[in-house]
């Protein structure tokens, strides 16, 4: 089996998103800062608009899948492989950290556990908030929730007819910005999707343009329209829009040049960010937060200390993405060489 070559672009704008959201989470709690650390809490404290950036690259990463599946059942097998087993093992990080903390102080201040047992299946399940009132129990999983939701959307296109579905899905990508943009629904509950759907779907918009240019032109000319609208009356999710769109545009302008090689190691970071969204703030926050001190007497202190949560937090998601992320990737790539294999 030839291995394929990682596109070295998307690694590194998934290093970006990943990163910008561990040094926002960071810098949300306490404790006090010098006046002088202000300006780099207040930068971060935008971090978690990097959540547009995922759901863009999210949209334009699948469509190669999306494409090539024989039907609606075999693409979300193939997502939820990739999704599911690093969220559970997650989990069970969360987990072992409460029981750790529990045993050793007597309190569990990591996390709220469930309640009852719909409420754990709602958790296993991914159909905590925004999809229902269920707190999640990683600060990041909602985002997930709304990942599995854009699966299950992108793959209703694939219940038409084979010549059909790229017309499917582009309607389905005018009618869901078109909602988002006139109604301003709710972020949560039954109309969740809607609110993000546009951000998952400018980038899938520009990776139909592979495959269909027409239908690509007319999804991207509707993202920039709701992109602009949105912006204009700054309502909805319009940071996850704004940066939604100019990832997008970005790999647009860079899909065809050389990456460069000085930023190769940035890239890197790329291939585990999916487990580094996950275990930074079990790690970064519960465990490594528990020995930092409430005050810092200069921005230096800060910053410096911040790296080294970021550095221990990029340990952590190595070492989880060997366990719980690359062999379900290797079970999925096995798979789909057999696949073709039998097909040929």
């Amino acid at each position: 089996m030839i291995p394929v070559a990682r596109n070295g672009w998307i690694d590194l704008f998934r290093a970006l998103g990943a990163i910008s959201v561990v040094l926002f989470h960071l810098n949300s709690l306490p404790p006090s800062v010098p006046a002088v650390a202000v300006p780099w809490r207040a930068f971060w404290l935008h971090g978690h608009w990097g959540v547009g950036i995922f759901f863009a690259l999210s949209g334009y990463c699948i469509f190669p899948g999306w494409h090539r599946a024989t039907d609606c059942a075999e693409f979300l097998r193939r997502r939820l492989v990739r999704l599911m087993p690093p969220y559970w093992g997650s989990l069970l990080l969360v987990g072992t950290l409460v029981a750790g903390v529990k045993l050793l102080t007597g309190v569990n201040d990591v996390t709220k556990l469930p309640a009852d047992a719909a409420a754990w299946f709602a958790i296993l399940l991914l159909v905590t908030n925004p999809v229902t009132s269920i707190p999640t129990m990683n600060w990041v999983y909602w985002t997930l929730s709304c990942v599995l939701g854009f699966y299950v959307l992108a793959a209703s296109a694939l219940l038409g007819p084979s010549s059909r579905r790229l017309v499917l899905l582009a309607a389905l990508h005018g009618v869901l910005c078109a909602l988002d943009a006139l109604l301003n629904l709710p972020a949560s509950g039954a109309t969740f999707m809607v609110c993000y759907w546009p951000v998952f779907g400018s980038g899938l918009a520009l990776a139909v343009m592979s495959s269909n240019r027409r239908l690509g032109n007319f999804m991207l000319t509707i993202s920039v329209l709701h992109a602009f609208w949105c912006i204009g009356r700054g309502t909805g999710q319009v940071q996850y829009v704004a940066v939604g769109t100019l990832t997008t545009a970005a790999l647009f302008l860079l899909r065809t040049q050389p990456f460069p090689g000085w930023l190769r190691p940035l890239a890197v970071v790329g291939e585990f960010s999916y487990s580094l969204y996950l275990v930074h703030v079990p790690i970064g926050i519960h465990l490594v937060g528990r020995f930092l001190p409430d005050h810092f007497s200069s921005s230096a202190d800060l910053i410096g200390t911040q790296l080294i949560q970021l550095g221990l937090c990029l340990l952590a998601a190595w070492l989880f993405y060997l366990l719980a992320e690359r062999p379900f990737l290797n079970a999925r790539s096995l798979t789909m060489n057999g696949t073709r294999q039998k097909l040929a």
